[in-house]
């Protein structure tokens, strides 16, 4: 039989060892080893015995030892001169096999049979994704919440390496980058609802985690918003600045990305309608077209057509920066408003649901010019 014949894999499969130094980074592993050779890379060959207890399981149970998990990359080879790897396994395309037997895996196919006891010795990962979760993202949320009783973690956030506050195989982990991914691009959706529980435990739900961001900056920077500036029609370039007059948990964020997703995406809906009173009372602006219509341009065609008895705005008009004009239309160019209305169709469902307001006021947007001229005249007589 093979196994006898290969001198019981010549002991060179060996349960997990102790790391071979005193450091490990989830970094070392992450691409094309370092140090290659000028020579072509060993050719795979997925059933054949002699090259697995050879090189293959060598190399899996060196990775292992070196880096605490078997999450090898996809163009990780065995660096050439590393003594800390066996000689026979150098340029071995290690990621590409574990990749080539995952295939095998997933398409049914044989495993080669001589390397399912020492892949199973070795809880060989079959499924990357959740192998990641267990060993790196879900120890990386929990030791997170230890650490800061919270899960509201920076995008920015690496686990620091060298840091004995964390586990060794998780220095260097990108763990804000990946909490931002399974916030906003729901990556990692099957194996959060696997852990929901766990997740719960430590306050980690995409609900919880909305709920926080709307109370503790989002909110707060909005009533700050209407404070400083009078209003809460929030413009979409707007970012919160480092200021002593804005809470400093909100310093950064775009404030007015947020409100055009909440405008249009319908984002924090729920706790908008929650908080609808609060909103309310600060005059937040759910529709700018209508708020700059409703706010803007009717007192200004209003107060237009009380100093001028007329209906006809001429192109290059401009509010006046004076009185009897409301300080919100001054500056406003109101005769090329007047013209777009008439011409493109600017705010025509404003103007439709206020057609008798504008009839009142002697706007009609549809009339030609002699013909107002003529109205006003017979009026004004």
């Amino acid at each position: 039989m093979l196994r006898p014949f290969l001198a019981a894999r010549r002991g060179l499969v060996r349960r997990p060892q102790a790391a071979l130094d005193g450091k490990s980074s989830v970094i070392r592993c992450a691409g094309t080893s370092a140090t290659t050779s000028p020579h072509a890379h060993a050719q795979i060959n997925m059933y054949n015995a002699r090259q697995w207890v050879e090189k293959i399981a060598p190399s899996l149970q060196t990775f292992l030892a070196l880096e605490k998990h078997l999450l090898v990359p996809h163009k990780f080879t065995v660096p050439y001169g590393d003594p800390a790897w066996p000689e026979k396994t150098w340029g071995y395309p290690l990621g590409l096999y574990c990749k080539n037997l995952r295939s095998l895996r997933h398409q049914g196919k044989n495993l080669p049979f001589f390397a399912i006891e020492d892949l199973e010795a070795i809880n060989f990962p079959w499924d990357m994704r959740q192998h990641k979760f267990d060993v790196f993202v879900l120890p990386g949320l929990k030791r997170y919440f230890e650490i800061n009783e919270h899960c509201d973690i920076p995008t920015m956030f690496v686990v620091p390496v060298g840091d004995e506050a964390w586990p060794k195989i998780l220095w260097g982990f990108k763990l804000g980058q990946t909490v931002t991914g399974m916030r906003y691009g729901d990556s990692y959706r099957v194996q959060r609802e696997r852990a929901a529980d766990e997740l719960e435990e430590i306050g980690y739900t995409a609900q919880a985690w909305k709920t926080r961001q709307w109370e503790m900056r989002i909110f707060p920077a909005l009533e700050t918003f209407e404070r400083e500036f009078g209003h809460c029609n929030v413009t979409f370039k707007f970012v919160v600045p480092k200021s002593k007059k804005w809470p400093k948990e909100a310093w950064g964020i775009r404030l007015g990305a947020i409100v055009a997703n909440m405008r249009c995406r319908n984002n924090y809906v729920d706790l908008a309608e929650r908080d609808k009173d609060k909103l309310e009372a600060i005059g937040f602006v759910w529709s700018p077209d209508e708020h700059r219509w409703t706010y803007v341009i009717i007192p200004a065609l209003e107060t237009y057509h009380a100093l001028y008895g007329t209906g006809w705005i001429s192109v290059g008009f401009v509010v006046p920066d004076e009185e009897p004009w409301p300080e919100a239309c001054r500056g406003l160019r109101l005769g090329n408003i007047f013209m777009k209305i008439r011409h493109t169709g600017a705010y025509s469902t404003f103007v439709e649901r206020d057609r008798e307001h504008l009839d009142a006021i002697g706007f009609d947007f549809n009339v030609e010019f002699f013909t107002t001229v003529a109205m006003n005249a017979a009026h004004k007589y």
